[in-house]
């Protein structure tokens, strides 16, 4: 038999049987690389990362087309992440492998180098250079109700919905002004900034959404614990990152995730909170990072 059958057969194999393609690998430390910075900080493309999942995912399904279609350069709510979409979108042409998995994979990355909890990663979706449908992200200024129709409407319960939110945790508005006071870490001071009016910037979608009776007591939850909000927040970023996918079809690669961040530690580590503070950043320096005023954006 031809060696290159046999190496085909043998690939097939390994995934049937559950075993991550070692590709994986590869693109995880390359993205690791971009994705944290010489004082261990979640970079902005961390953050714009984080970003993308929801964007390719909301609309109608995971499949690339954000990138693929030219939704990210198209649309408006998209216009901060045309960086980010050109660097995964040229990994994925770099390694041979699915734009819509690459997506997912910088997402879970951009999750732990933010010190956030892990997100599981699993791989084989299809591409799809079909553009999805439009005026599916709610905006900037949405009202609480209008968010909440929206989420239920792909699936998605109030709890999942407000911890999905607790994304901005790491984010920032279009003039580079954070959305919390520890911007660099996911964590819940977003929730009770936000309340309490002492956030650095807020968007108006994210007060409304503190401060109606249908998602108050969710906000209200996680903005008193981390690990409710972890809790919630894991399964609410695996359930999207699966919109309009077969999970059947997936092969498990989380350990590409837990690997290139093994001598990290998630939010709420008491090993996470000494880097930080031996690091000494200003968690409100502005730079050009997952800017949150187009759009609700996880």
């Amino acid at each position: 038999m031809h060696s290159s059958t046999i190496a085909l057969i043998t690939g097939f194999l390994g995934v049937a049987a559950g075993q991550c393609p070692a590709v994986w690998t590869d693109v995880a430390t390359d993205l690791k690389a971009l994705f944290v910075d010489s004082n261990g900080a979640a970079t902005d493309d961390a953050r714009a990362a984080i970003r993308t999942t929801f964007h390719d995912c909301f609309p109608e399904a995971c499949d690339g087309s954000l990138i693929l279609a030219g939704e990210c350069s198209d649309r408006g709510e998209n216009s901060q992440m045309v960086g980010i979409c050109s660097t995964l979108g040229d990994k994925a042409t770099q390694y041979n492998v699915s734009t819509a998995d690459t997506i997912q994979l910088a997402a879970a990355l951009g999750v732990a180098a933010a010190l956030g909890p892990t997100i599981a990663f699993k791989a084989g979706r299809v591409d799809s250079s079909t553009a999805n449908p439009t005026g599916q992200i709610p905006g900037a200024n949405a009202a609480a109700d209008s968010i909440v129709s929206d989420f239920e409407a792909k699936g998605f319960t109030v709890t999942e919905l407000i911890a999905l939110i607790g994304a901005h945790s790491a984010a920032k508005n279009l003039a580079g002004v954070a959305l919390d006071s520890t911007v660099d870490d996911l964590d819940t001071n977003f929730y009770s900034e936000t309340t309490d009016g002492i956030a650095p910037a807020s968007l108006q979608s994210d007060i409304n959404l503190s401060n109606s009776s249908t998602t108050s007591g969710d906000w209200t939850t996680f903005a008193g614990s981390l690990s409710d909000w972890q809790a919630a927040f894991v399964p609410a970023m695996e359930k999207l990152g699966l919109m309009g996918v077969d999970e059947a079809s997936l092969t498990d690669c989380s350990s590409v995730v837990t690997a290139a961040f093994s001598s990290r530690k998630a939010r709420g580590d008491p090993f996470a909170a000494s880097t930080r503070a031996v690091a000494g950043r200003n968690p409100h320096a502005s730079r050009n990072g997952w800017n949150s005023d187009l759009g609700l954006d996880m």
